[in-house]
């Protein structure tokens, strides 16, 4: 059995596989999760629709029933009061008196016909007129009932939802003979209703703006009366998530209003017919139910409620997803900056291990020539001569491995400046070569130098490029130095506005494996990591941040047949020419 320890735990494919699979169950409890707050946001929002709709029915069926009580008869023993009395005291005691329109009494006459007569509110008289034309609906019914029809009854609603207008008897009985009481008519404002009191009552009920998602329309028998926004088309609010009627039945039972018992007092039946009446009441009978055409409809902006749900967990799945994601790039980045920290760390010891040994090489050699000249053992002038030589050779060797320590530990506190000035291509390749003659002397190299002397000038810091060509030099004599050539050259390019240096060699190439990793600082080849060939990894790294610092570019082409890299830098603009310097200098000529 496989022991688990803190070093298994601690590995990143262990490591990755775990939290994988940590990422894969949050990802499914989150989505349950998100699945179970959709369907409580569904319920929550239905019901919070369906209270505000019930609020709006309710608070228009109370207006609606103030007018109704309003205009009823007063109770027998009390005094007699006109109708025109009524609608005068409507008009001065309503909280919204302009909720009626006009008022009608409609009354059996002479001959059996209905007579109407319509009351002045300025006089609070009655006068004959002619039954309207939106009447006539009330007439039938009033007629129907007269006659008897069967399968009729009395007011089923005491609506007329055509108008819409409400049928207030004159008392609660037929009269002894079969004749119906007479009716007023009281006929609401529709103009009123529309532009007033339904937006009054969507803005308490619903809090409706044009700025919210839910929007509230109230439809009639024609379509659409009133929309809470107008400019949205009737068909974003039908069928609409959520309907409920107004005036009259809703589920089947009547209108409450806030009461126990309708407000709307059905007529006795007539005599004789006691029993066809509560079959009627009944449901028995099979009149057919009252169909209530108003109705409010409550819509959601972007389409129905489950849509919008829909999207809303759908974002809510994308954030979630996008959580996870980031923990798993983030997780990953962690992953990969930890890998480069070992691998920066490793490289970091072969560094220290390749400078220890570039440095004892050259020591020992200082070392043993400067005890060989202090013990006398040498006396020969020319062995004297070859041994100052040699001392000075691998003085300079340690001083150029100090100089790139030093150079790129000033790179790496940020301190490191640069002063850029005009320089001439082929005076800061003889100073690099002047600087490797030691080093190409002793590995016999022959170098190919193809420099024009008509070069533009180049802006740069010339410290700076000398050392970069002399890496570059440096880094030639190590991997390709056995094939005994190397060419430096330097063109024009751009029509003078770029001037590119080149440094290639005849070696065995660099393998692709490693030149994503070329100029990475204290990278080594596989092939040479591992060999005779020592170093600290830090020349090319040293190479790209100078040429880069000075706008210029570093590129490298290799294969079998070697290797070439390229400098590219700007060319220094032309210096200006003073005026009348060449009328001087002609005069000069002719003088």
């Amino acid at each position: 059995m496989r022991r688990w320890s803190l070093g298994v735990l601690l590995n990143p494919w262990t490591a990755t596989a775990v939290l994988a699979a940590l990422l894969g169950f949050l990802a499914v409890l989150q989505y349950r999760w998100i699945g179970e707050v959709s369907r409580a946001e569904r319920q929550r929002l239905r019901a919070g629709l369906g209270a505000a709709a019930e609020h709006f029915s309710d608070d228009f069926g109370r207006e609606v029933a103030r007018a109704f009580f309003a205009f009823q008869p007063a109770p027998s023993s009390g005094p007699e009061i006109t109708v025109g009395e009524r609608w005068r005291r409507w008009r001065e005691t309503a909280a919204q008196p302009k909720l009626v329109q006009s008022v009608y009494v409609a009354e059996p006459g002479d001959g059996g016909r209905l007579s109407l007569a319509r009351i002045d509110p300025a006089t609070e008289r009655a006068t004959a007129v002619e039954w309207p034309q939106d009447l006539l609906p009330i007439r039938s019914r009033l007629e129907a009932m007269k006659e008897g029809a069967p399968g009729t009854r009395f007011f089923p609603s005491p609506l007329e939802s055509s108008l819409p207008a409400l049928l207030v008897p004159e008392h609660h009985r037929f009269d002894a003979d079969g004749t119906p009481p007479g009716v007023v008519v009281v006929v609401l404002d529709r103009r009123f209703l529309i532009d007033e009191l339904f937006p009054d009552l969507a803005e308490r009920s619903f809090g409706v703006s044009r700025a919210q998602d839910i929007v509230v329309a109230v439809a009639g028998p024609g379509g659409l009366v009133y929309r809470s926004d107008p400019a949205l088309p009737a068909a974003r609010y039908l069928p609409g998530d959520l309907s409920v009627p107004l005036f009259g039945a809703r589920h089947g039972e009547a209108r409450r209003f806030g009461h126990e018992r309708p407000p709307w007092p059905e007529l006795g039946p007539p005599p004789g017919r006691e029993r066809s009446a509560a079959r009627s009441r009944s449901g028995r009978s099979g009149e057919p139910a009252v169909i209530n055409p108003w109705r409010v409809v409550v819509a959601h902006r972007d389409g129905s409620l489950e849509a919008a749900v829909q999207r809303v967990r759908w974002r809510n799945l994308a954030v979630s997803v996008g959580v996870l994601l980031l923990l798993a790039t983030t997780f990953a980045l962690l992953a990969a900056s930890a890998q480069q920290a070992r691998r920066l760390a490793r490289q970091q010891i072969e560094f220290v291990a390749g400078v220890t040994h570039e440095l004892n090489t050259p020591l020992a050699a200082v070392r043993s020539a400067g005890q060989n000249l202090a013990d006398g053992v040498v006396s020969d002038p020319q062995q004297v001569k070859r041994y100052g030589a040699l001392i000075e050779r691998e003085g300079r060797r340690l001083s150029g491995m100090v100089a790139k320590v030093l150079e790129f530990a000033g790179i790496q506190s940020g301190n490191k400046t640069y002063r850029p000035e005009p320089v001439a291509v082929g005076d800061v390749v003889d100073e690099a070569l002047a600087d490797c003659r030691w080093v190409l002397e002793e590995k016999g190299v022959e170098v190919e130098r193809d420099v024009p002397a008509g070069l533009p000038l180049v802006t740069a810091d010339r410290a700076a490029l000398r050392m970069a060509v002399q890496n570059l030099l440096d880094n030639a004599v190590k991997y390709a130095g056995s094939a005994g050539w190397i060419g430096i050259r330097a063109r024009a390019d751009g029509d003078g506005r770029e001037v590119s240096l080149m440094v290639e060699d005849r070696g065995p190439g660099i393998r692709p494996e490693d030149r994503p990793h070329l100029f990475e600082p204290f990278y080594r080849g596989r092939d040479v990591a591992g060999g005779t060939v020592h170093g600290s990894g830090l020349g090319l790294s040293l190479v790209r941040h100078a040429v880069e610092a000075q706008r210029g570019s570093l590129s490298v082409s290799t294969g079998p047949g070697g290797s070439a890299f390229t400098i590219r830098l700007p060319a220094a603009p032309a210096p200006a020419v003073p005026a009348g310097a060449f009328r001087d200098e002609l005069a000069e000529e002719k003088g």
